[in-house]
């Protein structure tokens, strides 16, 4: 046996000891399916009680998410933080729903993990997946990373028509596959070649063609050269080795099974299998192999991977498959002469996509190489080698069960051959059994986006809870608080704190299945009090810090007071009356005797935040009142009115005292002797020269000088003048 023989039989025999590992998950679930029903109520019971003390436990620091779940309908615990005082409702809210509710599960029946994933994950199908041409859940020849679960079937029938080189040749097969799961980790699979048919448009590039056989044997091969010349190599299909006219027939068998790694249905990060197939050949003789052109005569073995990958939020699921195909050498006898057939190794690489993989109508393309690995006998291919081809097209379900796979297939770098253009032709209708349901688990957990907000501050808290069912139900959100306002509905709701007393307030959700399982859990939020405002300050000021007794200074208070809250003020003085209220009073000084006097004001807002200021006022006694003066007298010549130098030089320094003095008058009191003539009109001219002097001269205004007439005493040695008297503002003469 070849080494790579060896090798592969020793994988495939590690392969099936594994296998029942894999399938554990399975069995564990039929086990537990059988336990005592008292089993799963007590176990019931003990996840009530949990979730009750869940519900009733202390709270710990602000804004601390509590989680609670309730496992089945018949639990009476209450929602987590329900003790609330007052409770104030958000509308309810369902996301994310799924097609229809699976069948349940049996009595009694306990799930792993795994199994509860995969149950939900069907229960949630729309479309079942269609197998590939072999057989497996794929695209048109390319395969997914999931195999059917357990029970599930698929069968289809497909075309497939295809380029290959040398020859030119173009095959059309007819395959029928068949899968089933055996366990939800364990595929079994069947497709078969029912018809593959041959169309060469070149066969003198065929080394068994008939218009080749009188070449040489190419060394003890079943070939002969491509040209009439010894040791020149043949020319001929390397799968399809036996190709070398129109033609054909029934082709091999494939039997295979396929072990699930991974899955995205069991929530793991992608989907990997790994694939062994068995090729069971139908034909065997030399002369039955010539004429049926479409197997290669040998039992053969080959191994793959196949990894695949939802994304894009389930808009798009991409796959990558390798596969390995390990070929037997053959002996022929051949009119007595042993011939041999030796095939190199099979390698393909493909990678695909499904558009809308679960939708009615989904976009598949696919692109995947041969690649012949090891040394063969060697070949002549007009082209090249490795044959890369694509397939691009639809699936179209006709209902959930059943759907047809059109495509387009083209060989891209068959570059010489005269028809590189093929399709991809299939029918196929999968089952995939509902799985039955175990006990759905709900949970949740909550978060607030601040731990604490200001009383009175009116902040708004947004809250959020993420449920979820182990079952895949979609939930609805009902939201309460004991104290603040809830708005919203959904995982996302916000939470209001107007109004709201210092204090801890517990914002709680509860989550529900619908199917009378819930789970709850609580957001803490604590609301600080809000802190006392600076004390107000207070400054008091007198306009006058100085008054003459009887005077009324205004006393102002200036009040610096953060709260804003309205201000009431209170006056006092150790003398004098207060007049007035407000900010701003006076201080009534009558009859209050010289002294410092102190003014006392408050301010108190309506918190009765209060703060005091004084000022100090000092009260002088009034000035005397003002009295007339005589400030300058003019002698006259007996007889005469004129004023002399000396009597203008006098009167120069009374207009300088007016001057100085606006409001001053003054008075010119004219005399006369009696012994003089006319001594009453003598006195009167005397102090109308002294007016006019002081007029025309010294622009004292007329108005502010009077004058007056006074008898001379009998006698007297000055009855010949004029007196001169200033009579400041208030005073009388």
């Amino acid at each position: 046996m070849k080494s790579a023989e060896r090798i592969a039989i020793l994988f495939l025999a590690g392969i099936l000891m594994a296998a029942p590992a894999f399938a554990g998950d399975d069995t564990k679930a039929d086990a537990a399916a059988k336990a005592d029903t008292s089993a799963k109520a007590a176990d019931s019971t003990k996840t009530d009680t949990k979730a009750a003390a869940a519900a009733t436990s202390d709270k710990d620091t602000a804004a601390k998410a509590t989680t609670v779940s309730t496992a089945p309908a018949d639990s009476n615990a209450a929602p987590a933080a329900t003790s609330a005082p007052a409770m104030m409702t958000a509308a309810p809210a369902v996301l994310d729903p799924n097609a229809g509710a699976p069948a349940p599960m049996p009595k009694g029946a306990v799930a792993s993990t795994s199994y509860q994933e995969a149950a939900a994950y069907n229960a949630s199908i729309k479309w079942n997946p269609m197998p590939a041409l072999d057989g497996n859940p794929g695209l048109f020849t390319l395969e997914l990373g999931d195999i059917l679960p357990k029970h599930a079937w698929n069968v289809g029938v497909g075309v497939n028509k295809f380029s290959e080189m040398p020859g030119d040749i173009t095959q059309l097969q007819v395959i029928p596959s068949f899968g089933y799961g055996i366990t939800n980790w364990l595929e079994g699979f069947f497709n078969m070649n029912a018809y593959d048919h041959i169309h060469v448009d070149e066969p003198s590039l065929l080394s068994l063609s008939t218009l080749n056989a009188a070449n040489p044997q190419y060394l003890n091969t079943i070939y002969p050269s491509i040209i009439p010349s010894t040791g020149f190599p043949p020319a001929y299909v390397e799968d399809a080795p036996f190709a070398s006219h129109n033609g054909g027939g029934v082709g091999e068998i494939d039997l295979g099974f396929k072990i699930g790694l991974l899955s995205e249905k069991r929530g793991k990060p992608l989907s990997l299998s790994i694939r062994n197939d068995f090729f069971i050949p139908t034909k065997t003789g030399y002369s039955s192999l010539l004429a049926n052109e479409v197997q290669y005569g040998k039992f053969n073995y080959g191994i793959g991977v196949e990894a695949s990958k939802t994304i894009l939020g389930n808009t798009l699921e991409i796959t990558g498959n390798w596969s390995y195909r390990f070929t037997r050498k053959s002996t022929f006898d051949v009119l007595g002469t042993p011939e041999v057939l030796n095939l190199a190794d099979q390698m393909q690489v493909g990678a695909g996509m499904i558009v809308w993989p679960r939708k009615r109508f989904q976009i598949m393309t696919e692109y995947d190489g041969m690649i012949y690995i090891n040394k063969g006998i060697q070949n002549t291919t007009f082209g090249a080698r490795d044959p890369v081809q694509s397939v691009t097209g639809v699936r179209i379900y006709f209902y959930k069960h059943a759907a047809i796979d059109i495509g387009y297939r083209y060989a891209l770098n068959l570059n010489n051959h005269v028809d590189r253009n093929g399709f991809v032709v299939k029918l196929a209708a999968a089952n995939w059994h509902d799985m039955p349901l175990p006990p759905d688990n709900v949970t949740a957990s909550c978060a607030a986006d601040k731990s604490s907000v200001m009383e009175a501050s009116g902040d708004v808290v947004v809250v959020s809870a993420t449920g979820t069912s182990a079952n895949n139900f979609p939930l609805t959100y009902m939201w309460s608080a004991n104290g603040g306002k809830v708005t919203g509905a959904g995982p996302y709701v916000r939470w209001d704190s107007t109004g709201a007393a210092a204090g801890n307030y517990a914002i709680t959700a509860r989550v529900d299945n619908g199917k009378g399982v819930s789970g709850g859990c609580s957001a803490n939020v604590t609301v600080q009090p809000k802190p006392a405002p600076p004390a107000p300050t207070m400054q008091c000021a007198a306009d006058r810090s100085t008054v003459v007794a009887g005077e009324r200074p205004n006393i102002t208070a200036t009040v610096n007071d953060p709260s804003g809250l309205p201000l009431t003020y209170t006056w006092q003085a150790n003398g004098g009356q207060i007049v007035g209220s407000g900010q701003t009073v006076q201080l009534d000084t009558s009859g209050l005797a010289p002294g410092a006097y102190t003014v006392t004001g408050r301010a108190e807002n309506s918190a009765h935040a209060a703060c005091d200021c004084v000022t100090n006022v000092n009260v002088t006694a009034p000035a005397p009142p003002p009295t007339a003066s005589k400030v300058a007298s003019c002698a006259f010549k007996p007889g005469s009115s004129r004023a002399d130098n000396v009597c203008q030089r006098s009167l120069d320094d009374v207009a300088v005292r007016l001057q100085s003095d606006p409001k001053a008058k003054a008075v010119v009191v004219g005399y006369a002797d009696p012994k003089e003539m006319h001594a009453d009109k003598l006195a009167t001219a005397r102090a109308d020269a002294c007016k006019k002097y002081l007029d025309d001269k010294k622009g004292i205004d007329a108005s502010r000088v009077e004058t007056r007439t006074t008898p001379g005493e009998k006698g007297a040695d000055d009855n010949r003048r004029a007196d001169v008297v200033i009579v400041p503002d208030g005073a009388t003469y």
